[in-house]
């Protein structure tokens, strides 16, 4: 049932974002202008998250305190997208299934693709990319949290196939390394992440809009100063996006 309700409140927010936008591109003059307006069209994105959040730092035998924040489960999933630019938040409570956790998630980040084959058809290339994520952990029935801000980059690969003003199929992989700093302390160390993306968009399907499937996979893997804030955070998304 929570489920059903998660798909149902994605899709709600799919219907009334990019509707209520002025900002769609029209086709004016050309085939050409109108690919253009296609391809590089932002997107409002809905979906969920599977989550596993696990800890990786020494068991601490004797120290009743410490219970790790161990879970896993589905969140709600929004976003916006254009042209390299991402902003994403994440949401999990018991509402989306997490009983007593709550798990909230803010991502900003900006890619930018070096193409060594450029042509109209097929990309392939080395997208470098910058990151700032905020990772919130909270349970209510034990005495722990898990707030890290952290801010890296990195590299990979990535490639694209375009059919003019019918469809594209993108993907990239990523690799990178930062810094992670508690919220509102000093406590911090380091993050190692993994990132992957593939994106399915269909131009001019419902409407004049864009329709684009899309999958996400991230891992960081977070290794700070204090060993029992040491995590492994990955997730896998599914998400339906519209353009503007």
């Amino acid at each position: 049932m929570n489920k059903i309700k998660l798909i149902l409140f994605c899709s709600l927010i799919l219907v009334i974002l990019p509707f209520s936008s002025q900002a769609q591109m029209f086709s004016v003059g050309t085939d050409n202008r109108t690919n253009f307006g296609n391809i590089y069209s932002p997107y409002a994105r809905a979906g969920v998250q599977f989550i596993d959040f696990k800890y990786k730092g020494s068991n601490i035998g004797n120290n009743l305190i410490h219970t790790p924040l161990t879970f896993n489960g589905e969140a709600a999933y929004i976003a916006y997208e254009s042209l390299g630019f991402n902003i994403n938040a994440v949401l999990g409570n018991t509402i989306t299934g997490l009983n007593n956790t709550k798990y909230f998630s803010l991502n900003l980040n900006f890619i930018n693709p070096f193409y060594l084959i450029n042509g109209q058809s097929f990309k392939a290339g080395i997208p470098v990319k910058l990151d700032s994520r905020l990772v919130s952990v909270r349970n209510d029935d034990i005495n722990e949290e898990f707030s890290q801000t952290s801010l890296s980059a990195g590299a990979g690969l990535t490639a694209a196939i375009i059919k003019q003003n019918r469809f594209s199929i993108t993907s990239e992989f990523l690799t990178s390394y930062g810094f992670s700093s508690a919220s509102g302390g000093f406590l911090g160390g380091s993050v190692f992440s993994l990132n992957g993306n593939a994106r399915i968009n269909f131009y001019n399907l419902l409407f004049g809009k864009n329709i684009s499937f899309g999958y996400d996979y991230i891992f960081d893997s977070y290794d700070i100063d204090e060993e029992r804030l040491d995590y492994d955070l990955s997730g896998h998304t599914i998400t339906l996006g519209v353009s503007f």
